[in-house]
């Protein structure tokens, strides 16, 4: 038997993935879940909003945090990939 039938024969809630984070330049910032992830971050990315995108996946808090901490383009490109292999590509 599964954990996926096993849950279901019990009637037990699905395990809910714990907060995601990424470490960057020795600070830790604290990713949404799939189940918490920001729609307006999403339209915003697709809208090529990459910054907006940023800040609503953040929050306001994170996100003064991260623009204390990068300057350039490429501080932004770089944080980016980050948050981006720890999301997984195409998954919110």
């Amino acid at each position: 038997m599964s954990n996926r039938q096993r849950r279901e024969a019990t009637r037990q809630p699905p395990a809910v993935r714990s907060d995601r984070a990424v470490m960057w330049r020795g600070t830790r910032f604290t990713l949404p879940t799939a189940d918490t992830f920001p729609l307006d971050a999403m339209e915003a990315e697709e809208d090529g909003r990459h910054l907006a995108a940023l800040r609503l996946i953040l929050g306001d808090a994170q996100y003064r945090t991260w623009r204390s901490m990068a300057s350039t383009a490429a501080d932004a490109e770089d944080f980016s990939r980050s948050v981006m292999r720890e999301l997984g590509r195409g998954n919110p």
